[in-house]
């Protein structure tokens, strides 16, 4: 019942998500001297829907020793992905980046965000170059080899193909015989493999599965026809039709539904009790739905944060 009201929820997104392009929404802000695509720390500002929240005390005093010495939550994630977290002019902004200011406020820390491809971000969160790992991060199964996620919000995947449907793609099945790109290591390509594996396995002509660096290069590819369709974030499609509807357009319905959350290494049990305890902190005093709300996103909230819940 509860994937069912996800799906219907996901159906209004297209529409919520018109007007969420700018920071002029009040959204957090964090300058920075990096500019799209380059790496670099910046660090996440407060705004009008996060300069209200006060310390978790509880929530601040199980971070690590080395945190709360260093004041400093260290955070990997990709700059690129409009809603979620994007630089514009400079700037950082998104949903996830007013997350991730209510929670640096919650927790008592400055919060600095370093740009990070997802085929990195395991392996920079496993090799210590940051904390945690998380911006549109997808739970699943294979990443919690390596991870613990801390899920705080819901997500599904669309295709998204060009305008008019010229290969009617309606379905991951219809993908077999065609292209399909993603950006490297995102849920994406995943599903896109898996497909081309099930193709296979019935008899038909694999998926030609391309992968990019980014979210932008992906589009990019699929407006000039180099591939026939891409899987993507429910939102990040919408937002990106919203953008060019005369080249793109969503096809078929929401699947893939899991969740979004935030990565910490399995062995860091304080980080992840601090952050469980300030994002549901976030959760119950309305702070945590007004973000969601004001970026247009209110279908991906959830009641309380779980802990690896991708099961299968």
């Amino acid at each position: 019942m509860r994937k069912m009201m996800v799906f219907a929820s996901l159906a209004t997104a297209a529409v919520l998500l018109a007007g969420c392009a700018s920071s002029e929404n009040g959204s957090s802000g964090g300058q920075a001297s990096t500019e799209p695509g380059n790496t670099g720390d910046v660090s996440v500002e407060t705004s009008k829907l996060t300069d209200g929240v006060e310390v978790n005390e509880d929530a601040s005093e199980l971070l690590p020793e080395s945190i709360k010495t260093s004041g400093v939550l260290k955070v990997g994630g990709e700059t690129s992905l409009p809603p979620y977290l994007f630089l514009s002019e400079g700037t950082l902004t998104g949903v996830e980046a007013d997350i991730m200011a209510a929670l640096g406020k919650a927790l008592g820390l400055k919060v600095e965000v370093t740009n990070t491809k997802f085929a990195a971000m395991v392996t920079g969160l496993v090799s210590e170059r940051f904390d945690v790992a998380m911006s549109d991060f997808s739970d699943t199964l294979e990443r919690q080899q390596q991870v613990t996620f801390i899920d705080y919000t819901e997500a599904g995947q669309i295709l998204v193909v060009a305008k008019g449907n010229p290969e009617n793609i309606n379905s991951l099945e219809d993908l077999c015989g065609k292209s399909a790109a993603g950006p490297a290591g995102s849920l994406s390509v995943e599903l896109a493999k898996e497909q081309s594996k099930a193709c296979v396995d019935d008899g038909q002509p694999a998926v030609d599965v391309q992968q990019y660096p980014t979210g932008a290069e992906t589009q990019l590819a699929l407006q000039n026809g180099r591939t026939d369709a891409m899987a993507i974030d429910y939102a990040i499609g919408s937002y990106n039709v919203q953008q060019v509807p005369d080249k793109i357009e969503l096809s078929g319905e929401p699947f893939a539904l899991g969740y979004h959350g935030a990565a910490v290494r399995p062995d860091d049990k304080e980080l992840q009790a601090a952050l469980e305890a300030g994002l549901n902190g976030l959760i119950e005093d309305g702070v945590y739905q007004a973000i969601l709300d004001e970026w247009g996103v209110p279908q991906m909230a959830m009641t309380e944060v779980l802990i690896n819940g991708t099961t299968e």
